[in-house]
């Protein structure tokens, strides 16, 4: 990533995660958790559900021969949509039918680095 194209990647997944994905997942945060019980909205949860779809499909296939957003090397944009991803799993989002990015997230997930943080108090 040390060249401006790679820099330009590392910046449009990091966009891509807040703009496409971030959204949907607090819908469904807000109306699963957050809100009061009589506040909740199950239609507007699933939706976000629904609506979730085209961007991990197109996480998926982008991740489809490659080790990392940006090819071989785990980078911040790596850092960045992962994070943003973690809010699926804590809400235990089934993402199955992208196989290839919950492999690649779950490497997200498995690094030593991640792991260290995960278990600060």
């Amino acid at each position: 990533m040390s060249d401006i194209a790679g820099h330009g990647d590392a910046y449009k997944w990091s966009f891509w995660a807040i703009t496409e994905v971030e959204p949907h997942l607090v819908a469904i945060l807000r109306n699963r958790v957050l809100n009061l019980p009589d506040q909740r909205d199950e239609k507007a949860a699933q939706a976000a559900v629904e609506a979730l779809k085209t961007p991990l499909q197109v996480l998926d296939d982008t991740l489809t021969g490659r080790d990392y957003l940006l090819g071989k090397s785990f980078t911040i944009a790596d850092l960045n949509a992962a994070a943003v991803l973690s809010w699926a799993a804590m809400m235990r989002l089934d993402l199955s039918g992208m196989p290839t990015a919950q492999a690649w997230f779950q490497k997200c997930l498995g690094r030593e680095a991640n792991q260290k943080v995960r278990t600060l108090k």
